[in-house]
C-alpha cells in the first residue's frame, strides 16, 4: 500500500512576525527622518548666520573705506545732522581714475544713516560735487537687517560731541540680525577707523 505524501503548502508570515518587521522598518524610518531634519536645521542655521555675517561685513567695508578717505566729520550738512546713528563725512572729490582732485577745495559728502521710516535699514548717501567729481549722487541700502547702528568717538556718542574738529576717529558698533523659521540670529561688530586725510592729525 502506497502512502501519499502531503504537499507542504508555503507558510505566510504570522501576525507577530509582521508586527516585528513593521516595528523594525518604522524605527529605521524614524531614525533616517531624524537625521534628515537635523541636517536641514543645521543648514538653515548656518545659512542664516552666513547672511548676517555677510551683511555686517559689507556694511563695515563701506564705512571703513569712506571714513579712511574722510577729511573731517561734519556736525551737519544739507538736511542731515550727525548723531549717534548718523555720520556725515566730508571727502575729497575724485577724478575718473579715483585720484583726488584738490583736497583743499573740492569736496563730496557721504552720509551714513538709519532710514527714518525703516529702522532696520542702513543707508549710504553720496552727494557729489557736480561737474567736478566722478562720484555719482546715489542713495544705497548697505544693510537691510541692521538691528543697531551706534557711532562714537573717544567714548562719546557723536550726537554729544560739541567740537567735530577734534574728531579724528570713529568707533562703529553694528548689529545685524535675521529671523528664519521663528528663530532670530544676530551678530554684533565693533571697530574703530581713523580719518587718514584729516588735516592737523
Amino acid at each position: 500500500m502506497k502512502v501519499k505524501k502531503k504537499k507542504s503548502s508555503p507558510k505566510g508570515l504570522t501576525l507577530i512576525e509582521l508586527l516585528i518587521v513593521t516595528g523594525i522598518v518604522s524605527f529605521i524610518m524614524i531614525a533616517l527622518l531624524t537625521f534628515y531634519a537635523a541636517g536641514q536645521k543645521y543648514f538653515i542655521t548656518e545659512s542664516a548666520r552666513a547672511d548676517v555675517l555677510r551683511s555686517s561685513r559689507q556694511a563695515l567695508n563701506w564705512l571703513s573705506r569712506d571714513i579712511k578717505d574722510g577729511i573731517e566729520v561734519l556736525a551737519s550738512y544739507d538736511i542731515y545732522t550727525t548723531s549717534d546713528n548718523c555720520l556725515i563725512l566730508k571727502v575729497a572729490s575724485v577724478d575718473a581714475n579715483r585720484l583726488v582732485i584738490d583736497i583743499a577745495n573740492d569736496f563730496d559728502y557721504i552720509i551714513y544713516r538709519v532710514n527714518p521710516t525703516f529702522s532696520n535699514r542702513l543707508e549710504r548717501i553720496v552727494d557729489a560735487n557736480d561737474g567736478v567729481s566722478s562720484r555719482a549722487d546715489v542713495t544705497r541700502t548697505i544693510a537691510d537687517n541692521a538691528g543697531a547702528f551706534v557711532l562714537s568717538s573717544g567714548g562719546t556718542g557723536l550726537g554729544s560731541i560739541a567740537d567735530f574738529s577734534l574728531v579724528y576717529r570713529v568707533n562703529i558698533t553694528l548689529t545685524t540680525s535675521q529671523t528664519w523659521i521663528g528663530k532670530t540670529y544676530s551678530e554684533t561688530f565693533n571697530t574703530m577707523v581713523k580719518l587718514r586725510n584729516k588735516i592737523g592729525t
